[in-house]
């Protein structure tokens, strides 16, 4: 069992539990294990899971006494769990942790200009300015300043049987040693109201470009196969090669 331990909401845990065996394994040998599934804090309720390439899969669930419209991600790889994440029903970032870090970030309200999924859909664009605490586990605290926009570019694509939006987006950052550039092209779901990864390429301080595709692969909901699997199964032969 894993505890993960929210400073600004409630204690939560989540168990990775294995279908083949009733004892508590460590995280590296559970995910090892492809009939492992993961189990949502108590109080929560999971409600997708989503595979996607990068050996990535995650899971999304509500939880009781959480604000309407909030749900938590967390995202797992071939050694298990490494980024929460807490968003609203406009997809702001209002709270994430860096799992392996034990660094978190949290959303400064109000922002200059919050992001909204709701403008997005309405008028095909919508730019965001808004600001972060990034604290690390010994204490460290750092302003993280982001701009930049999204733009439903027309297109419409089918991913496992769900029909999603193809956008475009950039946005801009800086760690204290120059600005950042992400961009490239999302995915975001009108039904789910949330955004899904895609090809990105990040530009760092240097010049140096870093690409990668994070584009979602299958869905599964509740009674689907698939459902809670903490087994990524997108390009891990070729992250672990």
């Amino acid at each position: 069992m894993f505890f993960l331990i929210n400073r600004y909401l409630a204690a939560a845990a989540f168990t990775l539990s294995l279908a083949v065996a009733a004892a508590v394994v460590a995280p590296a040998m559970a995910v090892a294990q492809q009939r492992s599934t993961v189990t949502p804090p108590a109080g929560c309720t999971a409600f997708l899971t989503v595979q996607s390439r990068a050996c990535t899969v995650s899971h999304m669930w509500t939880c009781e006494g959480d604000p309407e419209g909030t749900h938590w991600r967390m995202s797992m790889d071939s050694e298990g769990p490494f980024y929460l994440s807490f968003t609203d029903e406009e997809f702001r970032w209002l709270l994430s942790y860096e799992l392996r870090s034990g660094a978190q970030n949290t959303l400064i309200e109000p922002e200059d200009d919050p992001a909204s999924i709701t403008e997005l859909f309405e008028t095909g664009t919508d730019s965001m300015s808004f600001s972060t605490i990034h604290e690390t586990e010994g204490g460290q605290r750092v302003q993280r300043d982001y701009t930049g926009f999204d733009r439903l570019t027309g297109e419409t694509v089918d991913i496992d049987g769900r029909v999603l939006n193809r956008t475009e987006f950039s946005y801009e950052y800086d760690l204290g040693n120059g600005p950042r550039r992400v961009q490239g092209n999302q995915y975001v779901s009108r039904d789910w109201r949330m955004f899904f990864g895609g090809q990105e390429a990040t530009t760092l301080p240097d010049g140096e470009i870093e690409e990668g595709d994070y584009s979602p692969m299958e869905f599964a909901e509740p009674g689907e196969r698939g459902f809670l699997s903490a087994t990524p199964l997108y390009d891990c032969g070729d992250m672990m090669s």
